[in-house]
């Protein structure tokens, strides 16, 4: 019962995102409310589903936490007179049909959060206890917290300094990686398979880094942002590629 409403939850949420949309000619409230959205259904699963005491409380930093900071993030940069290019280009490629289509795409993302949802609805039932695992999930976590809060810093700090310019970041952690922030996205997603081991949604939770992984390396991620950072700083960035690593965090290569 409890999957129905929360599945009642995420379209509600992205039907009003959609309604925004309409009102705004901005589609960028879709990637808030994916955010938003599974806060709020992890804050849902815990309010009505954890006992008395319980780990489960731990899914208050992963994903509660993890997504409240990128939501945040998001709010931040979210301008109500701008809307992001893919954005823009799916606008002016669906023509007449946007506003339907786009529909649809939000009804997508509204599955997509009760997908990325659910690890925090195991947490809170799962038969699991505090042992040296779950330092090892914290640890991981908090590392993948500072990194991608770090990663995200050092961009915003570089492109405050180099506004007009084609520069490209190559400072921090942006010096080994082309994308810190996804990398670490991707590995705050091993906590729960870590937490969840010997329990019966441990097989279930692997799918989630390899899942995401495909996400980052081949749909949404990482292929949009080249293509576009090249068409924005063209040879700059094509120099960056050749000595900075694509996802991982690695030392450059030298000429």
């Amino acid at each position: 019962m409890i999957y129905l409403e929360v599945i009642l939850i995420c379209f509600a949420l992205q039907t009003l995102a959609w309604i925004w949309q309409l009102k705004t000619n901005n589609a960028d409230i879709v990637d808030l409310t994916w955010s938003v959205g599974i806060v709020i259904c992890s804050m849902y699963y815990f309010l009505n589903q954890s006992p008395e005491y319980s780990p489960s409380y731990w899914m208050l930093i992963f994903p509660g936490l993890w997504y409240l900071r990128l939501s945040i993030h998001l709010l931040l940069r979210y301008d109500i007179n701008h809307e992001d290019r893919r954005y823009t280009y799916l606008r002016r490629y669906w023509n007449k049909k946007a506003h339907f289509n786009f529909f649809w795409f939000f009804m997508a993302q509204a599955l997509l959060i009760f997908i990325f949802s659910l690890p925090a609805y195991w947490l809170t039932v799962a038969q699991w206890s505090f042992n040296h695992l779950s330092i090892m999930a914290l640890l991981l976590g908090i590392i993948s917290l500072i990194g991608v809060t770090l990663a995200d810093k050092q961009l915003l700090s570089f492109k405050i300094k180099n506004s007009g310019t084609k520069n490209v970041c190559d400072e921090g952690l942006w010096r080994y990686s082309r994308h810190p922030n996804y990398f670490f996205e991707w590995t705050h997603w091993f906590v729960y398979p870590i937490l969840l081991y010997q329990t019966e949604y441990f097989l279930w939770s692997l799918i989630y880094p390899i899942l995401m992984l495909i996400f980052l390396l081949k749909l949404t991620g990482i292929p949009y942002s080249e293509q576009q950072s090249i068409l924005n700083r063209g040879d700059n960035y094509r120099e960056y590629q050749n000595r900075t690593n694509k996802f991982f965090l690695w030392k450059p290569k030298t000429n």
